[in-house]
């Protein structure tokens, strides 16, 4: 009976340990160290993610993250948004929430996590959903925090440690644990920024993997640099083999990967005989493959539009090309899908590919094999230079690519052979602006002025949305680029050459009631670039992330000035031309009796460039401006 007793009370003190050792921390402002608060919109008191691995490919991930507000920048980081899909779940969601001193204000209600559509609005076919919650506390600062476990009935990629959400937001505590039951295989690597080692503990029937860190500040944004993804550390996780809707694959190479893919769009290149025909026809005085490929790219584009695909397994496998061919409509995967289709009947040959896509997107880690893509187009090896089509969209041009997939590696799916590929390299002759701007000045020193400015490849994306605003809004652009003042637009129009290296060509006429200064002695001070000037670039002490530019890039500006004849040039600005590590400046000057010319070159060049070197990217351009501020000096006769 006394062995009894004393194991009961053994039981009771372990519980009332228990208890005791799960009660919730004190989250009260006051305990966040000073540094952490710096410039901080939102500070990540504690992130906890646990992934149990399954050898079957299942994955329960638990997470628990307690984030404190101290602004309304940082209000975004209050928000639980989480996804699911077909083969996910969400379960044992709680939310929390504490007022400065660590006090519970309330509980998040059940009928607050929200469930909705994760791309509503832009999807037809969608099983992709969120749990989204949104405490709307607004009296700062606060703490919420959030707990749920998210069940993955197969796992194609698995969730890594982005240690940061964002800029300007810090890290108090964050701990990222793998379990890996008896069987499970995965693949680990962190970035560049990731130096972390795990503790890891080997069991009989599982092993462990615990990383955790505590005390970082904020990482700030700073000018010229690359993406956030390149700031942050990660650590990237991937399964060694998958299964997704029975499509087994594996990460053990990139033509692993890319076979698993291929077996996705097996079969989908389908065309029913009648459009079979109808391309035949409209191919028929075509002289060359690249003409024919050129008029099914914009009957492509003519006939289809683009919708997201999130439904189960199509989410990641292409609809078949007859299903696009009678619905008009399809995902990247789709649409690239139905353009190789089109192709095949005309004999011509092109590829599959997966990228990651987006204008600054970083480039895939192409010594870590997993997906990590989010978009799908072709390769069309039918020059000389393998071109790139965009299926998505109904603007671009026949083999531009541009900043959405320029310049990375990229996934060509062919069978068993599917390797990596880096896309087209824009350099400085396909990224480049000419602007040419004549100016007729008068006696008064009003001015009628004519620019035509080309923006040719790459520099074609700054403009090319204006081509679809309002007259109104296309002006209010133009403006905006000028220096000048009392500024009145006449007239403005915009053509586009659209090549497989596109030209725009902007035509604009505008009068300027007061183009220079006249001072006491009758001198008219007149800046010779009040068109195309730079902005000074921010200082910045003690930079932390590399100088990055992204592209080569040349603009060549001539300013013509034609003055009246009663007018003497008094002071002509100095022509000058130097060079650094980021790229080159030139100015010629040219005059006549009544005629000035000056013609205007910059360059830059893309890399990346250390920390250090940013004083020398500032005072570059600080040069540059101080060129462009010069004056010519204008005198009656």
């Amino acid at each position: 009976m006394r062995k009894k007793i004393l194991y009961l009370l053994l039981i009771a003190i372990s519980l009332v340990h228990v208890t005791y050792a799960s009660e919730e921390p004190n989250w009260s402002v006051s305990l966040i160290p000073a540094e952490l608060k710096l410039k901080s919109n939102a500070v990540i008191r504690n992130f906890e993610t646990i992934l149990t691995i399954s050898a079957n490919g299942k994955v329960e991930e638990f997470v628990k993250i307690a984030t404190t507000i101290l602004n309304e920048n940082g209000e975004r980081f209050s928000y639980l948004v989480e996804s699911y899909d077909k083969f996910s779940s969400i379960s044992g969601l709680d939310g929390v929430v504490y007022d400065k001193t660590g006090k519970k204000i309330r509980k998040i209600k059940a009928d607050e996590f929200l469930d909705v559509s994760a791309i509503a609005g832009f999807s037809i076919y969608d099983d992709n959903r969120l749990k989204v919650a949104n405490p709307k506390v607004g009296d700062y600062p606060y703490t919420v925090v959030y707990e749920y476990t998210k069940k993955h009935k197969s796992f194609f990629a698995i969730p890594g440690w982005q240690i940061y959400p964002s800029y300007n937001v810090s890290v108090q505590k964050s701990s990222y644990k793998i379990i890996l039951e008896k069987g499970a295989k995965i693949s680990l690597k962190g970035n560049e920024k990731f130096a972390l080692t795990p503790t890891i503990i080997e069991g009989v029937e599982s092993k462990s993997y615990l990383w955790s860190i505590e005390n970082l500040p904020i990482i700030e944004q700073e000018p010229f640099s690359g993406a956030f993804t390149d700031v942050t550390p990660i650590l990237y996780v991937a399964p060694e083999r998958f299964v997704m809707d029975d499509y087994e694959g594996s990460n053990s190479s990139w033509s692993d990967l890319g076979n698993w893919a291929h077996n996705l769009g097996r079969n989908k290149n389908i065309l029913p005989e009648q459009t079979k025909e109808k391309i035949k026809n409209l191919l028929l005085d075509a002289s060359s493959d690249i003409e024919k490929a050129k008029r099914l790219y914009e009957y492509l584009q003519n006939k289809v539009r683009y919708v997201s695909i999130q439904m189960g397994i199509g989410g990641y496998q292409p609809f078949p090309a007859e299903t696009v061919d009678r619905l008009s409509y399809g995902d990247c995967k789709a649409l690239a899908n139905y353009m190789k289709s089109l192709l095949e009947i005309a004999g011509i040959k092109s590829y599959y590919c997966l990228v990651r896509a987006g204008e600054d997107a970083p480039n895939i880690d192409n010594k870590f094999v997993c997906s990590q893509f989010n978009h799908a187009f072709l390769m069309l090896p039918i020059s000389k230079d393998t071109l790139y089509l965009e299926c998505t969209n109904q603007q671009v041009p026949f083999g531009y690519n541009g900043t959405f997939t320029d310049d990375r590696d990229v996934l060509v799916i062919d069978s068993i052979n599917s390797y990596l590929k880096h896309t087209n390299v824009y350099g400085k002759e396909k990224n480049k602006i000419i602007n040419s701007f004549s100016f007729k000045v008068s006696n008064q020193m009003d001015c009628n002025v004519l620019q035509k400015s080309s923006y040719i490849g790459v520099a074609t994306e700054d403009v090319r949305y204006l081509m679809l605003e309002r007259p109104e809004k296309q002006r209010e652009n133009v403006l905006s680029r000028f220096q000048l003042r009392q500024v009145k637009i006449t007239s403005l129009n915009y053509v586009e050459q659209k090549d497989i290296l596109p030209i725009i060509t902007e035509s604009v006429e505008y009068n300027v009631s007061q183009i220079a200064q006249v001072t006491n002695n009758n001198t008219m001070i007149l800046p010779f670039n009040q068109v195309t000037q730079l902005e000074d670039i921010k200082r910045v002490s003690n930079r932390k992330s590399d100088i990055v530019i992204r592209r080569d890039f040349m603009q060549i500006d001539t300013l013509k000035f034609a003055i009246p004849l009663q007018l003497n040039i008094d002071k002509l600005p100095v022509a000058n031309s130097f060079t650094s590590a980021f790229g080159a400046y030139k100015l010629e000057v040219n005059s006549t009796k009544n005629l000035i010319t000056f013609i205007r070159t910059i360059e830059w060049k893309k890399g990346k460039f250390k920390p250090e070197l940013y004083t020398d990217l500032v005072q570059y351009q600080r040069k540059i401006n101080e060129m462009d501020r010069q004056v010519l000096m204008l005198k009656a006769k």
